[in-house]
């Protein structure tokens, strides 16, 4: 099912490190992995893409992929809202009160 947009809380990792996670069951709001869009936020406009590393979290018997974007200046405790703008491959990031 695809979703218009895409929310969650900035984590205390994800303010330090400057990424935003992207689950895995929500990768299909996305261009795809690796592929560039543009992400706008309140004063800066960005070239981005997700990206993944490998993780072994759940231990060595379960390794996976860990998606995200690239993206400095969010503080933890931050709810933000990605959602896709009109004009074809951008995307609107929004902080939420």
């Amino acid at each position: 099912m695809k979703t218009d947009s895409y929310s969650r809380k900035i984590s205390t990792k994800e303010a330090r490190e400057g990424f935003i996670f992207i689950l895995k069951n929500k990768l299909n709001f996305f261009p795809g992995l690796g592929i560039n869009f543009k992400l706008i936020g309140d004063d800066v406009e960005k070239q981005v893409a997700i990206e993944s590393y490998p993780c072994n979290c759940r231990g060595p018997d379960l390794p996976h992929e860990h998606y995200f974007i690239s993206w400095e200046g969010l503080k933890s405790e931050n709810r933000i809202k990605i959602v896709k703008s009109n004009q074809e491959g951008k995307y609107r990031l929004q902080k939420e009160v």
